[in-house]
């Protein structure tokens, strides 16, 4: 049975949230209100692949007008994506990523970042494409360092894990086209 790649949705919300608790700690996990303000701000950016109708993985866009340095304010989690959201924007913001860990066998997460952003390159032609990811999620950013992001700065303790130990968020970028 093949992967599907669709736009998530309303209904999708229980499902992204379950496979968030499964591969975040608990200080990154968004709320169902943010997730259904992403979707209603931007639909087209926000992708669910799905295996035989199963939400297995999710990846979640904005879409900025690219600045040379933003805020570090802009980076928070649960911010509103209305708030700096921009339709015509050349910079595609990811704030979350994520395969369940019981289908990484069907969908590893080196190929669902390929698929979800050669998707997203459909319809938004973005120029570049940045993201925060914490300096312990050592496979994630080695699929980003391989997609050519590449480290622009370090936000000290930005991210704590499950025993309450803080890590430095890592904001990672590609080069503009």
């Amino acid at each position: 049975m093949p992967i599907t790649i669709r736009p998530l949705e309303h209904d999708d919300i229980p499902r992204i949230m379950e496979i968030e608790h499964r591969c975040f700690d608990s200080d990154v996990w968004e709320s169902a209100e943010i997730y259904g303000e992403r979707i209603d701000t931007f639909g087209h950016g926000n992708l669910g692949f799905f295996h035989g109708g199963i939400l297995i993985g999710f990846l979640w866009c904005e879409l900025w007008k690219r600045e040379v340095q933003y805020d570090l304010a802009r980076f928070e989690l649960s911010h509103h994506p209305r708030q700096f959201f921009d339709p015509n924007g050349t910079e595609l913001y990811i704030s979350s990523f994520a395969v369940d860990p019981d289908y990484r066998h069907l969908l590893r997460g080196k190929e669902a970042f390929s698929l979800g952003m050669a998707r997203m390159r459909e319809p938004h032609p973005f120029e570049s494409a940045i993201l925060l990811v914490s300096a312990q999620w050592h496979a994630a950013r080695t699929i980003y360092t391989q997609w050519g992001f590449s480290e622009v700065q370090r936000i000290e303790g930005f991210f704590t894990d499950a025993s309450g130990r803080h890590h430095p968020g890592i904001l990672m970028r590609t080069t503009p086209r």
